[in-house]
């Protein structure tokens, strides 16, 4: 009987002993990624005329020089997936943005959270409608920006569904030639250019996709091209590629007010001489210098270990302050999309992403619906005489918010909203900034100077500090 009873304490203790391992893998699950791309390139023949973004009115595209993509990467922790797509166009609205959601959702079996970013590119197709052939007339193409939800659904579902067991790297660079990259003409001059970047492999240590976050304008080629390209993107995805395999995936940050190329002075190593402006080869040199700095940020990155994705999301009202904004729903240059509420305000969301383990987060990211100054994001908001509202409280910088030692920011993430401007440093009424002779550039884009207070607040609350 003794002999028995021993034998059932030994089994039950196996037993315990299995069912406690079982939990614990539970709880500590896999990290998983997978990745994906669509071409988004427009049809000159179907899309007729493609009106080209950004500059001005009737810039239409003559031919295209190179492809533009929708990459997205879904990672995973045992959670619901995480999803992030770098989209090649100008900006799309949260109305496109709740149709590639939707999209996702009719195509996978399980939910997923989708963080759409909008890359900004001035060489692509008009996706919002305000740069048509004429003032007041939209240079929106419905069946163009069908093509980009589809895809972009596409991509994001196939991301999710190819998602396996993942390693991952981070990394950082912060040379001084990334600031030589960027332009900037509105005080204070300040730019968020440090380069943060992810290397994304399988337990065999095969390439699933290179992220990569920094703050620059896609606009290298200037206002006289039309020929359609992702601009820079276009040899930075190529040459990462090239170097470390899977999919380069970009996800561009705080560039408002207004951080471009366009007035900076670009190296060009095949002629040793500065590459000249609004070339291909002025853009060429600024995404292959982009790509090796990546690539030698990643040979130095840390590999971290992710037991926690986590997104979150809220939607906010900003109220329109902007006259333009509202003439240019009114006229219906967005087809749609946007609509205002009877209390003048707009619609858009606010998001948090977390990479953390056991002992804390490894990387957080705040996904903004616009062009954020970067004193917004990093801080440095200054008072000037001829502010509109000189005693506004300073704005916490969101990368200040954040606690992980790798902290990004996703612009014209899931809405365009247009730039998000410090309220300290709004100026839209004479006397203009530091006595300036006319005014700065900013305030005409922006919906209004409430946005910043709002958007930073909320996102306060989603980190929760």
């Amino acid at each position: 009987m003794v002999a028995v009873f021993w034998a059932f304490m030994r089994s039950l203790s196996v037993s315990l002993v299995l069912a406690w391992s079982f939990g614990a893998g539970l709880l500590s699950a896999e990290f998983r990624a997978g990745a994906a791309k669509r071409v988004i390139t427009p049809d000159l023949k179907i899309h007729a005329p493609v009106y080209m973004a950004g500059f001005g009115q009737n810039r239409v595209a003559t031919a295209i020089h190179d492809d533009l993509f929708a990459r997205c990467v879904a990672l995973s922790s045992g959670q619901k997936p995480v999803v992030l797509c770098g989209v090649d166009v100008i900006g799309l609205f949260l109305d496109d943005v709740e149709r590639i959601r939707a999209g996702v959702k009719m195509r996978l079996a399980e939910s997923a959270d989708l963080v759409v970013v909008a890359n900004h590119g001035h060489e692509g197709p008009d996706t919002m409608g305000l740069w048509g052939p004429k003032p007041g007339v939209t240079g929106l193409n419905e069946a163009y920006n069908t093509l980009v939800v589809e895809r972009t659904a596409e991509a994001a579902a196939e991301a999710v569904k190819s998602m396996r067991g993942a390693r991952l790297k981070l990394g950082r660079d912060n040379t001084p030639a990334l600031k030589q990259m960027i332009d900037d003409d509105r005080p204070p001059i300040l730019n968020d250019a440090e380069l943060l970047m992810a290397d994304i492999r399988d337990g065999r240590g095969r390439p699933i996709a290179t992220l990569v976050n920094w703050a620059n304008h896609p606009e290298a080629l200037g206002s006289k091209n039309t020929l359609i390209s992702a601009d820079y993107l276009e040899a930075f995805y190529r040459k990462v590629e090239t170097l470390r395999g899977g999919i380069a995936v970009f996800l561009n940050g705080a560039i408002g007010g207004m951080q471009s190329p366009l007035g900076a002075k670009i190296f060009d190593p095949l002629t040793l001489q500065p590459a000249l402006k609004d070339s291909f080869r002025f853009s060429e040199a600024i995404g292959e210098k982009l790509a090796m700095l990546t690539v030698d940020g990643l040979n130095e990155g840390v590999e971290v270990k992710v037991d926690r994705v986590e997104y979150r999301e809220r939607r906010i009202r900003i109220p329109v302050a902007n006259p333009g904004f509202e003439l240019a729903a009114q006229a219906n240059l967005y087809r749609g999309r946007k609509a205002f509420g009877a209390d003048r305000t707009t619609e858009t969301v606010v998001g948090y992403l977390l990479l953390a383990d056991s002992k804390g987060p490894k990387l957080e990211a705040a996904c903004i619906p616009g062009e954020l100054y970067p004193e917004l994001s990093v801080g440095g908001i200054e008072r000037y005489p001829g502010a509109d509202f000189p005693d506004a409280p300073f704005e916490p910088a969101a990368k200040k918010m954040m606690r992980a030692p790798y902290r990004m920011l996703f612009g014209l993430a899931n809405d365009e909203i247009g730039y998000i401007i410090p309220k300290a440093e709004w100026d839209n009424q004479e006397p203009w900034l530091n006595n300036a002779k006319k005014r700065w550039y900013g305030e005409v884009n922006s919906v209004g100077p409430e946005a910043a207070p709002l958007i930073l607040r909320t996102l306060q609350e989603l980190i929760g500090n």
